[in-house]
């Protein structure tokens, strides 16, 4: 397996791999649409020193993927953060490891960037992701509620 940043030749296949990631959240969450397609996000990102998009590959093949970025402090925040976007692995490769390494390259970026926290939304359903994070040293401050109408 190998971690490398993402290539301006990488983003139709990061725009498939978040295509399924929003389908896969979809059996946590019904109110995503399981048809939505992303077509055009990454390529707006790839270049942008705030942002890192970094991808795993097993066989020269791009198998999961990390991006994230750095939100900086303004009138409402008092610090920069990392913002941890979306994470997937093919469903193929999971198990392998593939996640933490994505997790912990992200880590180290976020510290060359001088970030002291990222921060992450998981949906609480997802119980994988929801393990994945704690085993990774992150820790639940904040909670979103649901009140379903009729």
């Amino acid at each position: 397996m190998e971690i490398r940043k993402a290539k301006m030749e990488d983003v139709k296949e990061l725009n498939n791999l978040l295509t399924l990631l929003i389908r896969d959240e979809g059996q946590y969450d019904k109110n995503i649409n399981m048809n939505f397609e992303v077509t055009n996000m990454y390529e707006n990102y790839i270049n942008d020193s705030n942002r890192i998009i970094l991808v795993a590959l097993v066989d020269s093949k791009i198998v999961g993927y990390i991006y994230g970025f750095k939100q900086v402090q303004d009138e409402v925040y008092t610090k920069d953060i990392g913002i941890l976007d979306a994470l997937y692995v093919k469903e193929d490769y999971r198990t392998l490891g593939i996640a933490n390494s994505l997790l912990e390259e992200f880590k180290k970026w976020a510290q060359e960037m001088a970030l002291k926290e990222i921060e992450v939304n998981v949906l609480v359903a997802n119980t994988k992701a929801h393990n994945l994070y704690l085993k990774n040293n992150f820790k639940t401050f904040s909670e979103k509620m649901k009140c379903v109408l009729n």
